[in-house]
């Protein structure tokens, strides 16, 4: 078994490599503090588990999180954060990442939830769960109608106007509509936004509807 833990926080990463080595001793483990690392090693290695920091040196693991999964869509994904917010912690299990564990949390349940995706179950951090759900998107306050799921699905592939307009067989201007729309439903202010917010609200799962 391979397992990559990525994290920026030197003492947080050694920590955790000695941990899961102590727990599992056969594998291999590496690490890595930055994105560039982490695709370069994602890219050498077929690795079965990450676990994954969701902030690295100011950056947000959130806005790269559906690169990781286009890469390496075979791999168990588990976030180790100190982002515990329950509506973001549903919101990436919804999209396909495997498992959740607070920083706040102990130790121990990194190896129950490397064993549990391991077994094609997910896990989330008990302490996260019973602190409630994410709930509908209509408990956010807005639904969606089919027509800007459609733009919201095409954007989420990372295409264009010009592209969306020629998939849905809508003119530019009214994909441009259905994306201002979008921004103010999901109160984003452009398509960076409106993609790291979908994200955490589960819509990333919607991708090859």
């Amino acid at each position: 078994m391979k397992i990559l833990i990525v994290d920026d926080h030197k003492m947080v990463l050694e920590g955790l490599q000695k941990y899961v080595t102590h727990c599992f001793p056969q594998a291999v483990i590496q690490t890595g503090s930055i994105r560039k690392s982490l695709f370069e090693q994602l890219l050498s290695h077929d690795f079965h588990v990450l676990l994954l920091d969701l902030s690295l040196n100011h950056e947000d693991s959130l806005t790269f999180i559906k690169e990781i999964i286009d890469t390496t869509p075979a791999i168990k994904i588990i976030c180790v954060s100190s982002m515990e917010d329950p509506s973001i912690v549903h919101g990436l299990l919804k999209n396909a990442i495997h498992g959740f564990v607070g920083k706040s949390s102990s130790t121990d349940l990194i190896s129950i939830a490397i064993n549990t995706v391991l077994e094609g179950k997910q896990y989330i951090d008990p302490n996260i769960e019973k602190r409630g759900n994410l709930g509908t998107e209509k408990d956010q306050g807005f639904i969606l109608t089919r027509r800007e799921k459609e733009v919201l699905r095409e954007t989420l592939k990372e295409k264009k106007i010009k592209e969306i307009a020629k998939t849905l067989y809508i003119s530019e201007k009214t994909v441009e509509n259905h994306r201002s729309t979008l921004f103010q439903k999901f109160k984003v202010k452009n398509v960076s936004g409106l993609v790291k917010k979908s994200i955490m609200l589960g819509y990333l799962a919607h991708k090859n509807e």
